[in-house]
């Protein structure tokens, strides 16, 4: 077992607590149930120890690579925008930052002068334009309703994102399902902190009606269309 105290140090082993209680315990044949209880809840808790150590020591790694990334890719003090308009013109999007510093990859997008994002050559406003990509998606709220059809909001979003909606259209939702259970006379099951209130059995019954539904539409669908044919 191996303890990570830092990311800079090199790792160092880690004796088990108790170690010279189980050596002398190893040649038993039997062990009576709170000495195992005992051995056991003794390692969970060390493990946990290190376990905790080793997350911390991630956390302040991520920091760092954030702070390095923001640094870069974001807008640094030292870095003018206005010195290097002249270079925008470059057909590979590089641009030289001020005092010789990294190159900076802006954003190939028409009319778009913003830095580009890591690995990419699109900035986050624009990134579903690189065919390439895969861990960003369209949001699936609509913004506007016509005569064509539905228009999509399609900002980025994360795949992982659920409900597939920005920001904007999420806290939209969420309103929209407030005033919902407000007029179910279900009160306030949405406060500040975004946790819903509602109780588990009004959710689970909303659920199977919801799928009752579906199941006696796709019925009717299939019934009509054996009718038809």
């Amino acid at each position: 077992m191996v303890e990570l105290g830092s990311t800079s140090s090199p790792p160092r082993p880690v004796t088990v607590n108790g170690a010279d209680e189980d050596a002398a315990l190893a040649k038993s044949r039997f062990l009576t149930r709170k000495e195992v209880l005992q051995r056991r809840l003794r390692r969970v808790r060390q493990l946990t120890r290190c376990y905790r150590t080793h997350y911390w020591a991630l956390m302040e790694e991520l920091r760092s690579k954030y702070r390095n990334y923001s640094w870069t890719y974001g807008k640094s003090p030292f870095k003018e925008d206005h010195n290097n308009e002249g270079d925008n013109n470059n057909p590979n999007g590089v641009v030289t930052g001020v005092g010789g510093g990294d190159d900076i990859v802006r954003c190939r997008f028409s009319g778009c002068k913003t830095k580009a994002m890591a690995m990419t050559i699109y900035c986050h406003a624009h990134i579903l334009s690189d065919s390439k990509q895969k861990l960003y998606q369209g949001c699936k709220a609509v913004a506007k309703n016509l005569p064509a059809g539905p228009s999509f909001c399609n900002k980025p979003v994360l795949k992982s994102v659920v409900p597939a909606a920005c920001p904007t259209h999420l806290q939209f939702g969420e309103r929209c399902l407030a005033r919902a259970l407000r007029r179910a006379g279900l009160g306030n099951a949405i406060p500040n902190n975004r946790k819903p209130t509602v109780k588990f059995h009004l959710v689970v019954s909303e659920f199977v009606h919801q799928i009752q539904k579906k199941r006696k539409l796709a019925l009717k669908e299939t019934a009509l269309k054996v009718e038809t044919e």
